[in-house]
């Protein structure tokens, strides 16, 4: 196991400090790259996650603090879900441009 992990995209050749085992990281320049409308929701996916976290951490009641839980887990299930389809799919499998060959292909010739 070699301690980089590379950008999740195959075009740029940045790497960063391995912290997880299964780790998967976007360098700041291709996450700007994005549609802003996916920047702003994976933003705000996160902002979810640090303000149920905080809410936890002040809770004394161990139910809400269960129910609290549930909730943050969902958030980060959706996160997950975000990532895959709009954030490392997109960059994996890029749009081809458009082209006489896009065209003939899109017409079945």
């Amino acid at each position: 196991m070699s301690d980089r992990v590379p950008c999740i995209n195959p075009r740029c050749r940045r790497t960063f400090k391995r912290e997880h085992e299964s780790q998967e990281i976007i360098c700041g320049k291709c996450f700007r790259m994005l549609p802003d409308a996916t920047r702003r929701e994976h933003r705000g996916f996160w902002r979810e996650l640090r303000k149920w976290d905080r809410r936890i951490a002040r809770t004394s009641d161990e139910l809400k603090a269960v129910r609290m839980r549930a909730i943050r887990e969902r958030i980060s299930f959706n996160l997950g879900l975000h990532w895959d389809a709009h954030i490392k799919a997109p960059l994996l499998a890029p749009d081809k441009p458009a082209g006489l060959d896009t065209f003939l292909e899109e017409v079945g010739l």
